[in-house]
């Protein structure tokens, strides 16, 4: 067993220390490794950068030798050794759902980021206790052997449980059938708690119809919410960690389906990826990239019933749920990018820079891409099989020949689930969208009638920055370029990302952007800083409406059919 003490004692510093008995058995040397990446984000998170003090003795606070191997990977000399002691502190200062956070207040951990690993020996227990102040409530997963002291059977069962501790720590809990699920709230918020329960028993319900059982006993939701914006969840086999804020701006309805939004997400990840896995990411290889194609499934298929199972729960009207479907519409015919990347191809290079914006128009987004992709399948396969299959019956097949056995599923065993209900429109659906970089507009269209809908195209306001096909961030004084569509005004002018606008027209632009195109006449004459140098821009053609805002509408007089598959897709359950 490897035996962890965490402490700290000047929070405001926001340094954790942490020391660890470490079984060597009389080896000549130790690898100790720290994860290079946290699940739930596929990218390499380089959290070595946080370590400081590093250090590995005897049982009598001998140093012993160290030589540091990879950017995350240590090795020390330990012939004749039992045990041997590694300490070291982590620098927690940045609060979201992944990370590690230390303050006067709060003590929140995602093991993930700074508990080492034996390579050799991945599935080695763990012991973990906390000096924490007594009043602190304590929230986690794992198993409590003792007050403030946990247990874990592998790392990769400690590395998927964080935990947060703190002294204004509210708990609630509901149960459904054998299963109990937790909500502890860490933050100022005022929530009216009695409808958050009623709603998150309604979406776990309909989570719990569709899967028929969940593969943990206990769930807990872990809230932090922050005075700051911010909207980030992670998913764990058994916890979420959601990051919220302004957590003064709950009352607002639009921020609070936000949070009904992102915790189904993460509930349903509870089924998709921490248990239906793909096969590249079974078990996790954490001292290097896991590189997967299949993103538009655990990342975008998610993204779908995080939304469905609110409409499906009446968590959702109508309105949000086409709100929901036009939001990712809008992403989509925005994106340049979906001419370049496949969504698959995408998928593999989250590794590259997929959590970033990257080089103009060329990639797309899994989340986005595979939200449309699950629907277009998911109304195919209700139609193709007259209401009898859906979605739920792909991912009740992947979680039942896969999930429930411990194995990990291909490209193919996905694609094959999807065709198994669906029939040869798999094959189309597949090669344009999924690998391919067809246009989705003729695919939108065919779904969206089944269900008796329609795809309006509005032309977007004449005198915003849409209009000329660009979009601008305006910060600390400044009106910056960040996007620009290719073959638009802006294109055609001679704009580009990264050009600070000094004026439209003769006039400063910052906070006054939008007035300013308004008032504009045939042309725009912008002042540009690129490098150090004024330049002249000007953008004309401003007649032409560039984009179009989408709009999901009902047809005026839906079929019964229409009206059938329509109900089927909300309800079928």
């Amino acid at each position: 067993m490897i035996r962890y003490k965490v402490r700290y004692e000047q929070p405001h510093r926001h340094f954790i220390s942490f020391e660890a008995r470490i079984p060597v058995e009389g080896k000549e040397k130790v690898q100790l490794q720290l994860a290079a990446w946290r699940p739930g984000r596929y990218e390499l998170g380089n959290f070595s950068k946080n370590i400081r003090a590093f250090e590995v003795t005897d049982e009598l606070s001998n140093p012993l030798p160290i030589q540091k191997l990879t950017k995350d990977l240590w090795e020390a000399d330990c012939e004749g050794l039992q045990h041997v002691i590694l300490s070291y502190e982590y620098y927690a200062a940045d609060l979201n759902a992944g990370s590690t956070f230390l303050d006067e207040r709060l003590l929140y951990i995602n093991p993930v980021n700074c508990f080492f690993f034996l390579p050799d020996q991945p599935d080695i227990d763990y012991e973990v206790v906390l000096d924490i102040p007594d009043n602190y409530v304590l929230a986690c997963g794992l198993n409590t052997i003792r007050k403030n002291v946990l247990s874990a059977k592998s790392f990769d069962e400690l590395a998927d449980s964080p935990l947060i501790a703190s002294a204004a720590i509210r708990h609630l809990q509901y149960q459904l059938g054998k299963y109990v699920f937790h909500i502890w709230i860490e933050g100022e918020v005022n929530l009216d708690e009695a409808r958050l329960v009623n709603e998150f028993v309604a979406f776990t319900d309909a989570q719990l119809i569709l899967f028929g059982d969940i593969p943990c006993n206990d769930y807990h939701f872990l809230f932090l919410f922050s005075p700051d914006f911010i909207r980030h969840g992670v998913e764990h086999s058994n916890s979420t960690v959601i990051a919220m804020g302004p957590a003064a701006d709950f009352q607002n309805e639009p921020l609070f389906k936000d949070l009904l939004g992102i915790s189904c997400h993460e509930l349903f990840h509870t089924w998709n990826v921490k248990n239906i896995r793909p096969v590249e990411m079974l078990p996790y290889d954490f001292t290097k990239e896991n590189y997967s194609r299949l993103g538009y499934v655990y990342e975008g298929v998610t993204t779908y019933y995080g939304d469905l199972l609110l409409w499906r729960s009446g968590s959702f009207n109508d309105l949000d749920w086409l709100n929901a479907v036009e939001d990712r519409l809008q992403k989509h015919f925005e994106n340049p990018g979906r001419f370049n990347l496949s969504v698959a191809d995408s998928s593999y290079d989250t590794w590259l820079d997929g959590y970033s914006s990257g080089i103009p128009w060329r990639k797309v987004s899994i989340y986005n891409e595979g939200f449309l992709i699950a629907m277009i399948c998911d109304i195919i396969i209700l139609h193709n099989s007259e209401g009898k299959y859906s979605m739920d019956d792909v991912m009740r097949v992947l979680y039942n020949d896969f999930g429930k056995k411990g194995l990990g599923y291909s490209e193919s065993d996905y694609f094959n689930s999807v065709k198994r209900f669906s029939g040869d429109v798999a094959n189309e659906i597949f090669d344009e969208l999924v690998n391919g970089t067809d246009d989705y507009m003729s695919w939108i269209n065919t779904v969206l009638e089944i269900v008796g809908l329609t795809l309006s195209q509005i032309p977007a306001y004449k005198w915003n920055e849409s209009a000329f096909g660009l979009k601008v961030d305006e910060n600390n004084g400044k009106v910056t370029v960040s996007t620009v569509m290719p073959d638009s005004p802006a294109d055609h002018g001679g704009l580009w990302e990264g050009d600070e606008i000094i004026s439209v027209d003769g006039t400063a632009p910052y906070k006054n952007f939008q007035w300013l195109l308004k008032m504009s006449k045939e042309t725009v004459d912008l002042k540009i800083f690129r490098r150090g140098k004024m330049l002249d821009i000007k953008l004309s053609e401003v007649g032409i409406t560039w984009e179009k805002k989408y709009r999901v509408i009902t047809l005026d007089a839906p079929t019964e059919d229409q009206v059938r598959f329509f109900n089927l897709w909300k309800s079928r359950s």
